[in-house]
């Protein structure tokens, strides 16, 4: 465990050298937040609610989930782990005394960290700046919400590792990767609340993981979710957690035999 912890520290310091990412970062962070600001300005006037949201509650759904949002950083994991593989670098990991599971992880949570450090503050200043309301919240829902953030981290990585490895396997996985990435942002509750979409189909959404990494910690850290649907949701993640890292492992352990990577 100690190596991986080493391996997190120096991401979190190897990112002062790249504050222009983390400004970027922010700086995309802030662009989400404004236009939804003004997306649904437009879409309340004449109306109260919409979804069960007043405009200052959607707001606020917005400056939550784009708080977690930027709190992944996987997007690039299965690119990068599929570019080592087919490149041969991924070689590494066949003689250095780590996981690449592990290490990835370790490697991407420092990253995160650091990240982290900007984002909220920003985040949260630009939600007092575009007018989104505080909402009346009970301990529990929070609690459930808080732990549902690092563990959805957990599986998006997971899985993203588990895509790239795939690259043991099929040559080229660029429009898979490429496909996938507005499904899941659309999933996630990302680009809209999914309480918007018809209850069947949101039905069968809540028994995937995608919408708990995202859209079911915003709703119970904005009080629109109770403990009961979070602790809930929480099973259901944690389930596709655990299936995920072990296919991830798997998958690497069975696959790893068929490469042949450069220098070894």
């Amino acid at each position: 465990m100690r190596k991986y912890m080493a391996i997190a520290k120096i991401m979190f310091k190897a990112q002062i050298i790249y504050r222009f990412d983390v400004a970027t970062s922010v700086l995309t962070s802030l662009g989400q937040i404004l236009f939804a600001w003004l997306i649904w300005g437009a879409v309340f006037i004449g109306r109260d609610t919409v979804g069960g949201f007043t405009l200052q509650a959607m707001l606020l759904y917005y400056v939550v989930s784009t708080l977690i949002a930027s709190l992944d950083l996987s997007w690039s994991v299965s690119e990068d782990v599929s570019t080592q593989i087919r490149g041969g670098t991924f070689s590494k990991f066949m003689v250095i005394p780590t996981n690449p599971q592990w290490h990835v992880l370790a490697q991407t949570t420092g990253a995160t960290a650091y990240y982290a450090l900007f984002a909220f503050p920003v985040i949260v200043i630009s939600g007092f700046l575009f007018g989104a309301g505080g909402a009346m919240l009970s301990l529990l829902p929070v609690l459930i919400g808080l732990i549902m953030i690092p563990l959805g981290i957990v599986f998006i990585l997971s899985y993203h590792y588990f895509i790239g490895i795939m690259a043991f396997k099929f040559q080229d996985i660029s429009f898979f990767r490429h496909m996938q990435s507005a499904i899941i942002q659309f999933a996630q509750g990302g680009i809209i609340p999914l309480n918007l979409l018809p209850e069947p189909t949101l039905n069968i959404l809540n028994l995937l993981p995608f919408p708990h990494v995202l859209f079911t910690p915003t709703m119970l850290l904005t009080g629109h979710m109770d403990w009961k649907d979070g602790l809930f949701s929480l099973g259901i993640l944690s389930f596709w957690t655990i299936g995920i890292v072990a296919a991830g492992q798997l998958t690497f352990k069975r696959l790893r035999i068929k490469y042949d990577g450069v220098g070894i």
